[in-house]
């Protein structure tokens, strides 16, 4: 089994994890869901390296997501997957770290339909109005897929393609990508800048500290004979666009050994 370094620059389109070639139905009925999760976010006095590795000094500092949970009723998923998220003035960081013993991502150009296969997703409502979100969706060989949303699954079938994130990406596997050797899994780290969110073109703040925003992270998994996807905010439905159950990012100042 070989480990594979790939960093790459890239330019995001938001979309979601569960996003596919036809939307799905509205579900019939939804389960009773727990409280949404929050995670806070310690701005950091130095960026990451993107390398795909969040043994990034940097990242001791970040507070680690509860372990992701299957998406529509919550408890345990059947892929281990959390997630570390840190700011600073210039960008959003955020790094996932994914457990898969089969690592399957064959598409390599840019906004491939990545959800078919293994990848990590988020989904960002800044405002938390259910309105104007992003997603962007990160393979194990570091193509990117985004999008942005001006209400739930508007326009469809995947939101507005022309949205430019540019983000950069760094991507660690920890095994060979679409061979039939066992794998242990593979780690993304993300750089959003926060310029991507402009609406409008004009420039975009960073949060102030005390700030929070909307946000669900998913990984998606190709097995053997079938796919499954675990969310770390338990959505109770079978679609992943449910602004209303994303968790919440509260933006903390430095953390004290940052401090001084």
């Amino acid at each position: 089994m070989r480990s594979t370094r790939i960093v790459a620059s890239v330019v995001l389109v938001s979309m979601a994890a569960c996003t596919s070639d036809v939307a799905p139905a509205p579900p019939t009925e939804q389960t009773p869901v727990a409280t949404v999760p929050r995670l806070a976010v310690v701005q950091t006095m130095r960026s990451p390296r993107l390398d795909g590795s969040l043994d990034d000094p940097a990242w001791a500092v970040a507070q680690v997501s509860d372990p992701f949970v299957e998406t529509r009723k919550g408890g345990v998923a059947g892929i281990r997957a959390s997630a570390k998220l840190l700011w600073d003035a210039q960008h959003l960081y955020v790094g996932v770290d994914v457990s898969d013993a089969l690592l399957r991502a064959s598409d390599r150009k840019h906004d491939s339909h990545l959800w078919k296969q293994d990848c990590v997703e988020l989904m960002l409502d800044p405002d938390g109005n259910g309105k104007d979100y992003f997603e962007i969706q990160v393979s194990p060989r570091g193509v990117v897929f985004d999008t942005r949303y001006d209400a739930r699954r508007v326009p469809k079938p995947f939101g507005h393609l022309d949205w430019d994130s540019r983000i950069r990406v760094g991507v660690l596997p920890r095994g060979e990508i679409d061979d039939r050797g066992a794998d242990t899994g593979y780690a993304v780290e993300l750089a959003i800048p926060w310029h991507a969110f402009s609406l409008d073109g004009k420039p975009v703040r960073p949060p102030a500290i005390g700030d929070e925003w909307r946000v669900n992270l998913y990984v998606m998994d190709l097995g053997e004979t079938r796919q499954q996807a675990a969310a770390w905010s338990v959505l109770g439905t079978g679609d992943f666009h449910v602004p209303s159950r994303f968790g919440i990012l509260a933006f903390e100042g430095p953390a004290d050994e940052e401090a001084h």
